[in-house]
């Protein structure tokens, strides 16, 4: 792939795509899917530069130079659109998705394509996902729907059924350690990989947002609620002034190794803190795996709801309560 496309991981999905463009077999409707933190809406920004470029070079890259091009740099291209929540969280309506397929039928600029990008995919509410099936049903001549989507379960079927699926993965972890060293301190690489999970931009996320500080003090606070040496209220307190998105990815990934290490996992890259496997190790002691469970499931459940939720203080009290009750000694 071409120095100009977004990352090295997604080379052979760029290869397969430049190849179709070039015998004129381009899928109408591509639905990009694969873990977060992976680079999917860069790639399909990227390919929708390169559809609207008249000129585009052998590698499929959008040539920068054409009038097209400098439409796209300026935001102003008229085929191009980019359909996204007003608001983190937030649904895509109906009416964002009827203007697109009323563009959809308009014609191309000459040697270019329309290239309409959705993302995240799944928050089309049912009434915009069924608006567009129609688009996708009766596609019209150079229009590529390109949908991007973390979790296309979410999707209705008839919505997947009708794109090609283009999957990333993680990529291998020689890779993105290479990658990663150019960006970060070598010394931090194999714990931004373990807290990520190996997905790359999700590892300089956590460099930037110090997930792995972060972790560690919410494990502090687990492990002093434990021990009843601390006020369960100034926890609460603590955590309502943070992000509530930040703390609950903490502590999904401090619940996980949790469960992990209650189950007998016994190797530290099976876990997202391997630097601090031992008072993960000490924290899970004596706590039923089950209740661990059902604690993780209520986290979830909360995770889930909390963009619709504005009583954050009771989330937090409910998770806080529920930790004292597995860890109550004798009560289990």
């Amino acid at each position: 792939m071409s120095e100009k496309a977004p990352y090295p991981w997604q080379s052979e999905q760029w290869r397969r795509l430049a190849a179709s463009r070039r015998v004129r077999r381009f899928p109408h409707a591509l639905l990009l899917t694969g873990p977060p933190g992976l680079g999917k809406a860069d790639f399909a920004r990227r390919l929708s530069d390169a559809l609207v470029c008249t000129s585009p070079d052998d590698t499929g890259n959008a040539c920068e130079k054409c009038q097209a091009c400098r439409q796209s740099r300026a935001g102003s291209h008229p085929d191009q659109i980019a359909l996204a929540p007003e608001a983190p969280g937030k649904m895509i309506k109906i009416d964002a998705v009827r203007e697109l397929s009323g563009r959809s039928v308009l014609t191309a600029q000459e040697g270019g394509y329309r290239a309409f990008l959705i993302d995240p995919a799944e928050a089309m509410n049912r009434a915009a996902a069924n608006a567009l099936l129609k688009t996708l049903e009766e596609p019209a001549s150079r229009t590529v729907l390109l949908l991007v989507s973390s979790h296309p379960d979410r999707l209705p079927p008839t919505i997947r059924s009708r794109c090609q699926l283009l999957r990333f993965q993680i990529p291998a972890r020689a890779l993105v350690s290479d990658w990663l060293r150019e960006r970060a301190d070598s010394a931090e690489v194999d714990d931004l990989l373990a807290i990520s999970g190996g997905a790359p931009l999700r590892a300089l996320q956590a460099l930037e947002q110090g997930w792995i500080e972060q972790d560690r003090k919410l494990s502090g606070e687990l492990d002093a609620l434990k021990r009843r040496q601390t006020n369960p209220l100034q926890i609460v307190e603590e955590w309502e002034k943070r992000s509530i998105n930040l703390l609950f990815d903490g502590l999904k990934r401090c619940l996980s190794d949790l469960v992990k290490l209650a189950s007998g996992v016994s190797t530290a890259a099976q876990i997202y803190h391997p630097g601090q496997r031992d008072g993960m190790q000490s924290l899970c002691q004596d706590i039923d795996l089950r209740q661990l469970y059902e604690l993780n499931d209520d986290l979830l459940r909360l995770d889930r709801n909390a963009t619709h939720n504005l009583n954050a203080q009771m989330m937090l009290e409910h998770l806080v309560n529920r930790w004292l009750q597995i860890t109550r000694p004798g009560g289990h």
